[in-house]
């Protein structure tokens, strides 16, 4: 990447001059600003994707399924789908995460819904 203040720069340094450092940070933030919590889809949106690639991780027990997109948005960040207690959801995270982690990361969600 390049230095992309001329104000900060210092004096005789070439603020075109390449910095891994700076490159990698860039695509860290880049890829962290994909991530969202998750949302609730309906259950035509969840077919529609998992008919549309072969899907990535298809992970699931007798409560709940998950699997992510094959396609990244950024790096090694993708969209990730899952049926949790009968209800659908999206949210879009890395796609290292585990079933677990996503099941555990929509039940933190649910259990903030609140009954009137």
């Amino acid at each position: 990447m390049y230095t992309p203040d001329i104000i900060t720069c210092e004096a005789g340094k070439n603020r075109f001059e390449w910095s891994a450092g700076a490159e990698a940070a860039y695509w860290e933030a880049r890829a962290r600003s994909y991530v969202t919590a998750p949302v609730e889809i309906d259950l035509h949106r969840y077919m529609d994707v998992l008919g549309t690639l072969p899907p990535l991780d298809w992970q699931g027990d007798r409560d709940s399924e998950s699997f992510k997109f094959a396609e990244m948005m950024c790096g090694s960040v993708t969209d990730i789908y899952a049926k949790v207690e009968g209800r659908y959801f999206q949210l879009c995270d890395e796609c290292t995460l585990s079933h677990a982690e996503i099941v555990r990361r929509i039940k933190e969600v649910l259990s903030k819904e609140t009954v009137v």
